[in-house]
């Protein structure tokens, strides 16, 4: 009887241990302060060991915290408005998943951020060949895949599979077609794109368009290209509107935080 009883209790605490939430991984030190500095321009970094934020909006953060999901949906109207510096810092070199992980973490402990995903019909770009014949643009350039090697002062690492984005700028070296759709939603007013190329491999991306041209054609013929006419010109890709099943981060809760 008392073994029987033990193997009931033994099974209890099994059922207790499976029911429990897996903890997510945390940050060894975390700050998260106010930015009234008024500017518009801000950067958000995680590298291993240290994510750092400056001048950031909470949308801005969610959108590096759940990669690859593009599309966010709800939450206070503040989370696109406030702008904060935030840091998180951790020994030894996490992976980027983990990385990823400790900043939702973090977005969870400081900004109580709650979310949900779902499956949505929406408006959306598919990301795919300009020319029938497959040709691509001269800023477009097939190359290896490449390994960046240990990063020194005096030889700093090339930047394998990333993006340095910013001003009407979008430069990546030895990224996927899939990474590109990813990153372009950043000079597409925030809609989704999907990547329907149908390119394998890896390239070196140097676009440059008019931030402020955001129609899909040039004004004139001598005006700066808007997005979707650069990357037809220079990459010869294109942007094609559709609606398709998009999966979403809806933010069901986000709290101002308390200044360190």
């Amino acid at each position: 009887m008392m073994r029987a009883a033990l193997a009931m209790v033994g099974v209890s605490v099994v059922g207790l241990l499976a029911q429990e939430p897996q903890r997510l991984l945390t940050f060894d030190v975390t700050s998260v302060k106010p930015n009234t500095s008024g500017e518009q321009g801000g950067s958000s970094k995680a590298q291993p060991g240290r994510y750092v934020g400056l001048n950031v909006t909470l949308k801005r953060v969610v959108g590096l915290a759940y990669r690859p999901v593009q599309e966010f949906i709800g939450g206070p109207d503040w989370i696109n408005t406030d702008r904060f510096d935030i840091e998180g810092r951790v020994e030894g070199t996490p992976t980027q998943d983990q990385m990823l992980e400790m900043l939702r973490s973090l977005l969870a402990d400081r900004f109580k951020l709650a979310v949900h995903r779902e499956t949505r019909q929406m408006p959306a770009y598919a990301l795919t060949l300009a020319r029938g014949d497959g040709r691509l643009g001269a800023e477009l350039r097939a190359v290896p895949p490449c390994t960046p090697p240990p990063a020194s002062p005096a030889s700093p690492a090339r930047r394998c599979g990333g993006f340095a984005v910013g001003g009407g700028s979008l430069k990546g070296i030895g990224v996927t077609m899939t990474q590109l759709a990813a990153e372009l939603p950043s000079a597409t007013e925030g809609r989704y794109v999907v990547d329907r190329t149908g390119l394998s491999g890896t390239f070196d991306v140097n676009l440059t368009w008019n931030a402020d041209a955001l129609s899909p054609t040039t004004t004139s013929a001598d005006s700066p290209a808007s997005i979707f006419a650069a990357i037809q010109e220079q990459l010869g890709l294109r942007l094609v509107s559709i609606t398709t099943p998009i999966e979403v981060i809806v933010i069901d809760r986000a709290d101002r935080p308390a200044s360190n």
